[in-house]
C-alpha cells in the first residue's frame, strides 16, 4: 500500500489527472475497493474517488487505522482471542501459504504484540476469489485459493488455553473451538456461509480478461453441498454443547443465512452470531438471536450497506472500526468502537437466559427471512457481479450502484436503489400488501435519512414519532405565546419609565392650566 500511495503522490505532483492514474493498465490501486473508481464512471469526481479529498485517504488507510486502534485497546484489556468474519484478503484472497499478502495484509498490519493471540477466522466470498472462481477448486478458476488459508493454520488440533505458535486459526472450512474459564465457557461454531452468495462466486468473471471462465455447475454444486454438510454438523454439534455461551461466526449477516439455519441456531441456544460482509458496524436482533455485524475493519465504506430489517443499533455515518466483547457468566457486553477510539453508542448488554433456553424465531420474523433469502446480494453493479468487503469482528478487536431494481417472484418486496454521480444514493422498498413502504437516502458525506410510510388505515395510527412531533408543536406554540406576552410586558414597562421621567415638566406645565399635561401627570 505504501508503494502505491507514493506512486499516486508522485504522479499527482507531475500534474497527472487521477482518472488517468487509475486507468493505467496493471496499476495497483491503493486502499480497499478503490478499484470501483475505475469500474464505476458515476463515481468519478466524487470525494471517495478523488485523491485530493480526505475521504479517499481515509479509505486508503482504513485497515491499518483500525489495526492500530485495536492494538491500543488490546494493550488495556486481557485479550484472549480475535474473531475475523472473512474477506481476509482483498480482492482475490491468497494463492498459497507463502503469498506476500500474508505479510502485507495480515502479519505486518496487526503487528502490535497485544494482537498476537489466537485469531479465529472464517472464509468470505473474496477469500474464494471475490468475483472470480477459486482457482484451486474449480475448472477455469482465476481467483485466489481458499484452501491456502486453511493450510496456513499449522496447528489444527490447537485448543485454548494452550499457546499457539502461529496465531491463525482455520483448521477447516467450518469448525468448533471451546474456551473454558473458571465459572463459564464459550463454544464458537465457525461456518462457511458462502453458499448463500454462490451466484456471485460462481458466475463472476476474470478481472483482467473480463471473461467468464469458471465451471459454474461445479462451483454451485460445491457450495450447495458444503452448506448442507454444515447444517447437518450443527444439528449434531449444537445439542451436544454444554457451554454457557454458544456463538456462531459467519461471513454473511443474519438476513442472508436463511430461516432453516437461524431457526436451528435459536432453538439450540445460540445467543450471538458474529458476521461481516456488509461494510457496516451494526447490531441486529432476529427472534432471540443478536447479530453483531462488524464489517468495517477496512472495507470501502462508500460501497457498504445491506439489509437493516432487524437493526437495533447503527451509526448515522460510515465508520471504520471493530467490536470489543466482554464476557462473564451472566452477561455479554458489546462495545462498538471506531478507528479514532470513539465509542459509537452505549454499550449493549446481553443477559444470559436463566433457564438456558432461547425460544425459536417468531413466525413474522421467519416470513421476512424467507423473503430476504431469495434476494441476491445487491452490493454493487459494476459489471463484476456479486459482493465485496474486507472485514473482521472480534471478541476484543477485529479486522475488517447505478440503479438496481429487484423484484421478487412472490411479489412480497420490490426494491430500487439509485446512486447519483455525487455519491448520494436512494433505496426504495415497497411491499404490494401495503404494509410498509421504506425510502432510505444516503448523501455523499455519509449522512442518511430513512422514511417509512404505512398506507391506508395504518398511516392513520399515530406512531411514537408522531406523538413526539405533536408534543413539540404544542411546546413551540406555548413558547411563542409566552414570548409575545413578555415582549408586551417589557414595552409596557418602558412606557411607564418614560412617563415618570417627564413628570416634573408635566407638572410645571399643568400649573399653567394645560389640561393635556395634567392628564399626563395623573397617569
Amino acid at each position: 500500500m505504501s508503494t502505491c500511495v507514493k506512486y499516486i503522490i508522485q504522479e499527482r505532483r507531475r500534474g497527472t489527472d487521477w482518472k488517468q492514474i487509475y486507468q493505467k493498465p496493471g496499476f495497483l490501486r491503493c486502499g480497499s475497493l478503490h478499484h470501483l473508481c475505475t469500474f464505476q464512471p458515476g463515481l468519478w469526481g466524487t470525494k471517495q474517488c478523488d485523491p485530493s479529498s480526505w475521504a479517499w485517504w481515509k479509505d486508503s488507510f482504513a485497515q491499518s487505522s483500525v489495526a492500530s486502534e485495536m492494538g491500543r485497546v488490546a494493550e488495556r484489556v486481557s485479550l484472549d482471542f480475535v474473531i475475523s468474519t472473512g474477506d481476509n484478503f482483498y480482492l482475490r484472497g491468497v494463492m498459497d501459504d507463502v503469498d506476500l499478502n500474508w505479510r502485507n495484509m495480515f502479519e505486518e498490519v496487526y503487528q502490535n504484540e497485544s494482537l498476537h493471540v489466537p485469531w479465529l477466522a472464517v472464509l468470505g466470498n473474496h477469500d474464494y476469489g471475490g468475483h472470480e472462481c477459486d482457482s484451486c477448486l474449480f475448472e477455469g478458476g482465476t481467483g485466489g485459493c481458499s484452501g491456502a488459508q486453511i493450510g496456513y493454520d499449522d496447528e489444527k488440533t490447537w485448543e485454548f488455553p494452550a499457546p499457539k505458535r502461529k496465531r491463525w486459526v482455520m483448521p477447516d472450512r467450518f469448525y468448533k473451538k471451546s474456551f473454558q474459564y473458571e465459572d463459564f465457557s464459550i463454544d464458537v461454531f465457525a461456518i462457511d456461509s458462502n453458499g448463500k452468495n454462490s451466484h456471485s462466486l460462481c458466475h463472476g468473471q476474470a478481472m483482467i480478461t473480463l471473461e467468464k471462465t469458471c465451471n459454474t455447475a461445479q462451483c454451485e454444486r460445491f457450495h450447495a453441498e458444503l452448506w448442507q454438510r454444515q447444517l447437518s454438523w450443527l444439528q449434531e454439534e449444537l445439542p451436544k454443547s454444554q457451554a454457557t455461551w454458544k456463538w456462531v461466526v459467519a461471513h454473511h449477516p443474519c438476513e442472508m443465512l436463511g430461516t432453516p439455519m437461524l431457526t436451528l441456531m435459536a432453538s439450540q441456544g445460540v445467543s450471538v452470531i458474529f458476521a461481516g460482509h456488509v461494510h457496516q458496524l451494526r447490531l441486529d436482533r432476529v427472534g432471540s438471536i443478536y447479530c453483531v455485524v462488524s464489517g468495517a475493519g477496512g472495507g470501502y465504506q462508500w460501497n457498504g450497506g445491506g439489509h437493516v430489517s432487524y437493526t437495533v443499533q447503527q451509526g448515522s455515518k460510515p465508520e471504520y472500526g471493530f467490536v470489543l466483547v466482554e464476557v462473564n457468566k451472566s452477561k455479554t457486553i458489546l462495545r462498538f468502537q471506531n478507528d479514532a477510539g470513539q465509542v459509537l453508542w452505549e454499550d449493549v448488554v446481553l443477559d444470559h437466559p436463566t433457564n438456558g433456553e432461547i425460544p425459536p424465531i417468531q413466525p413474522e420474523d421467519a416470513k421476512v427471512l424467507a423473503d430476504l433469502e431469495a434476494e441476491e446480494d445487491r452490493e454493487m453493479d459494476t459489471g463484476l457481479p456479486g459482493s465485496s468487503t474486507t472485514n473482521t469482528t472480534s471478541t476484543e478487536s477485529a479486522d475488517g450502484s447505478s440503479t438496481t431494481t429487484t423484484m421478487k417472484p412472490d411479489s412480497t418486496t420490490n426494491t430500487t436503489s439509485t446512486e447519483s454521480a455525487d455519491g448520494s444514493s436512494t433505496t426504495t422498498t415497497t411491499k404490494p400488501d401495503s404494509t410498509t413502504n421504506t425510502t432510505s437516502t444516503e448523501s455523499a458525506d455519509g449522512s442518511s435519512t430513512t422514511t417509512t410510510t404505512k398506507p391506508d388505515s395504518e398511516a392513520a395510527k399515530p406512531s411514537g414519532t408522531d406523538a413526539v412531533r405533536t408534543y413539540l408543536k404544542v411546546i413551540f406554540l406555548v413558547f411563542v405565546l409566552v414570548l409575545v406576552l413578555v415582549v408586551a410586558f417589557v414595552r409596557r414597562r418602558r412606557a411607564l419609565r418614560a412617563a415618570r421621567t417627564t413628570r416634573p415638566a408635566a407638572a410645571h406645565r399643568s400649573s399653567r392650566g394645560d389640561d393635556d399635561d395634567m392628564g399626563l401627570e395623573l397617569t
